[in-house]
């Protein structure tokens, strides 16, 4: 009996363990793996009808349990073909970003999974996150050269986007790392280099010296690493330095630079822009080269006097480097007629340099400066002492022919004509209105100040250059006081102030012309007639 349970019972037992393995073996997995392999045929084609199917043939076989690594090849599949239907619907690529979360979550990253995960990430316009994936399996992914110009694309994004946003240092970043992997290089702005130096430059305008020290040296980190000119970033550091640098050494520091300036053009065939940013920082340097000389005979003793001739020379020298750099460019006359006027030992020296000055006027980029422009008007006006004795001359007329003069008055300033006029012309001078009929006490004091005013202009040209203890200043301002005194004592009598008046006259004549001139008969003669 028990044989022939055996018999019996065993058989069955085999039968179900096979009908069991079947099913669980072939069975079930046909039922995902047909649609599986029926949406692998349609993953190559293009079509949207076909993708679309493809999907949902992947769902199918989702749904149909799969489990380990068949489940994670058809997620695969199913993130690919909505990458592929992303094309016509952008909403897609969410959808398979979402997929790839999963399948890497159940796995570790493979080539094919990072690389669709990176591709569909800058799809989506991530790119941070495409950076990132790049970054950290960049080991998978050097594989794809593709991959490469994936993540090129996204730095470059990200660069532009700190780029607008004045953000230097991300920019650089970003720019840097497009370098690095050597894909689209060609995009990165020829400005890039730039960056730190506009970081520099808008630091030192802000007040910010420590920042913009650090961002001229980074940028001249940058050029040495890259084997490109540092003249630029080294001019930044050099204007950090400008206020509390030593002018010598200053000038020392950007005579190194103008030579490195003037190497750079000889090697090799620079381009347009080269050269155009060449002549830029030959002017600019030989500008400052020319103000740290000044600012060096600043800082010399006090009371040292004029530069010496070894001192005017190298002015000269410097003058002549700015002028040479730009031609259209007033600096130099600036400068140099400034300089002129102010250690002039006399006339011809001071209008030498107001020609100087006229002459930056008319540059294209020629003076401007309100104060030197009012500071020539001025000494157009005033003229020369030829201006001074032809003014002299009108005033003496003008004298004459007041009827409140005493004869002894008149007979005075006929001698002091004839002494003048044939050092002078007074021409078509206007001077002021002239007094023709007898005036009020105050019309007399108003007059006494336009007088005043009248001999100060006409005596500057020849004791501008007396020191302020000279005898003419001294006498000078002792008339001057005189005639003020007489003038407010005016109502005392008219002849007091004729007299401060008279003597003034006289005074001036002799700063004019200070030599003995023996006064001519004729004029005796008049006077006993």
């Amino acid at each position: 009996m028990t044989t022939i349970l055996l018999f019996v019972v065993l058989p069955l037992l085999f039968l179900t363990s096979v009908a069991s393995a079947g099913y669980f073996l072939l069975v079930l997995p046909s039922r995902w793996r047909l649609p599986y392999e029926e949406s692998l045929a349609l993953l190559a084609s293009d079509d949207r009808d076909a993708l679309e199917r493809a999907d949902r043939l992947l769902g199918q076989a989702v749904n149909e349990g799969p489990r380990g690594r068949a489940l994670n090849r058809i997620r695969f599949a199913q993130a690919y073909v909505r990458a592929m239907l992303g094309t016509y619907e952008p909403a897609r690529y969410g959808a398979a970003a979402t997929v790839l979360d999963e399948l890497i979550a159940a796995e570790e990253p493979t080539p094919d999974t990072a690389y669709l995960n990176l591709w569909v990430q800058a799809r989506l316009g991530n790119h941070d996150r495409v950076t990132d994936l790049y970054r950290e399996h960049h080991a998978l992914l050097d594989a794809r050269p593709q991959s490469r110009r994936i993540a090129a694309v996204s730095h470059l994004q990200l660069a532009v986007g700190h780029w607008r946003r004045r953000e230097t240092d991300g920019a650089l970043h970003h720019f840097d790392r497009v370098r690095e992997l050597g894909e689209l290089t060609e995009n990165i702005p020829p400005e890039v280099n730039d960056l730190q130096l506009v970081k520099g430059v808008q630091a030192v305008f802000d007040g910010r010296t420590d920042d913009a020290r650090e961002a001229f040296s980074d940028a001249r980190e940058r050029a040495v690493e890259r084997e490109l000119p540092t003249v630029q970033a080294e001019l930044g550091l050099l204007v950090c330095d400008w206020a509390d640098g030593d002018p010598a050494q200053l000038g020392e520091w950007l005579g190194r630079l103008a030579e490195q300036v003037e190497n750079g053009g000889e090697q090799g065939d620079p381009s347009e822009e080269d050269r155009a940013t060449a002549e830029r920082l030959r002017t600019g340097i030989a500008v400052l080269r020319l103000v740290a000389l000044l600012r060096e005979w600043l800082a010399g003793p006090a009371l040292s006097g004029a530069p010496s001739a070894d001192g005017f020379e190298e002015l000269r020298r410097r003058v002549d480097a700015v002028r040479s750099a730009d031609p259209e460019l007033g600096d130099a006359a600036l400068v140099d007629g400034l300089v002129r006027y102010y250690f002039a030992l006399g006339q011809p020296e001071r209008e030498q340099a107001l020609a100087v000055l006229d002459e930056g006027t008319g540059l294209a980029k020629g003076i401007l400066l309100p104060e030197v422009l009012d500071l020539m008007e001025r000494e157009r006006a005033l003229g020369g002492e030829g201006d001074a004795l032809s003014r002299y001359l009108t005033l003496v007329a003008e004298l004459l022919d007041d009827p409140d003069r005493s004869e002894e008055d008149r007979a005075q300033f006929r001698r002091l004509k004839a002494k003048f006029t044939p050092y002078g012309d007074p021409g078509d001078l206007e001077e002021g209105a002239v007094v023709h009929q007898r005036a009020a006490p105050d019309d007399h004091r108003r007059r006494s100040q336009a007088l005043r005013r009248r001999i100060e202009l006409i005596v500057y040209p020849r004791i501008r250059d007396l020191p302020d203890d000279a005898p003419a200043r001294r006498a000078l301002r002792a008339l001057l006081d005189d005639l003020d005194r007489a003038s407010g004592v005016y109502a005392e009598g008219a002849e007091i102030l004729h007299g401060a008046e008279r003597k003034l006259i006289t005074s001036t004549g002799e700063i004019l012309l200070p030599e003995e001139i023996e006064e001519p008969e004729e004029i005796d003669d008049q006077e006993s007639a």
